[in-house]
């Protein structure tokens, strides 16, 4: 079974390396990687994807720390009893216990 998954893998990577070497090279780097972009389209594209991308991780990172605070807010003021928001008075204790 192991010369299985051996055998698997080298062909997965002899795959994938034939592959690369047929590309086009063109298809190795990004139109970026060759020149300077600075003021072109495709550099302006990129500066705005980062932007978009740091918002992004800012705003999932903020909404954890939230949902943090709010656990811990919770945890130090829970709920109410549901008989206290009713107005009922809790059960009264069991003869031979202590409140």
């Amino acid at each position: 079974m192991k010369t299985f998954f051996i055998s698997r893998g080298v062909a997965l990577i002899a795959l994938t390396s034939l592959l690369v070497l047929l590309s086009n090279t063109s298809a190795r780097a990004c139109a970026a990687c060759y020149g300077d972009t600075t003021g072109s389209k495709m550099g302006v594209a990129a500066d705005w994807g980062i932007i978009a991308m740091v918002i992004i991780m800012f705003a999932m990172l903020g909404a954890v720390a939230a949902f943090g605070f709010y656990l811990n807010y919770r945890a130090k003021h829970p709920l109410p009893d549901y008989q206290e928001l009713l107005g009922e008075d809790p059960a009264p204790p069991q003869p031979g216990t202590t409140p």
